[in-house]
């Protein structure tokens, strides 16, 4: 999801609006492990997952489409975005773990 660019014509509407895109064929690896998280995106997430994408892709959030079609509000929380060559790879956690 992405958040849209379109200005609201009412200047006291301070709402955000995405937009949502649905991205098919995503290669999803959970990272088991505070020291794989840490290595990775240095923070600690409850549960967190490298999302690889073919092609260059932006994201304000990400939710997996059974859990966000089920309840609207799960989507997860973007730690890092890292763009290669035609491909973009998201690193995203649920809660982050505070010590």
């Amino acid at each position: 999801m992405t958040k849209s660019n379109k200005r609201n014509t009412d200047i006291l509407d301070h709402r955000v609006v995405y937009n949502e895109q649905i991205v098919r064929g995503a290669r999803v690896t959970e990272l088991n492990g505070s020291q794989s998280q840490n290595n990775a995106i240095g923070r600690q997430y409850n549960h967190s997952y490298v999302i690889r994408l073919e092609g260059i892709y932006n994201a304000d959030k990400i939710a997996f489409i059974e859990d966000y079609q089920e309840n609207n509000s799960h989507v997860l929380q973007i730690a890092q975005i890292r763009k290669h060559h035609f491909k973009t790879d998201i690193y995203c956690g649920d809660t982050e773990v505070k010590s």
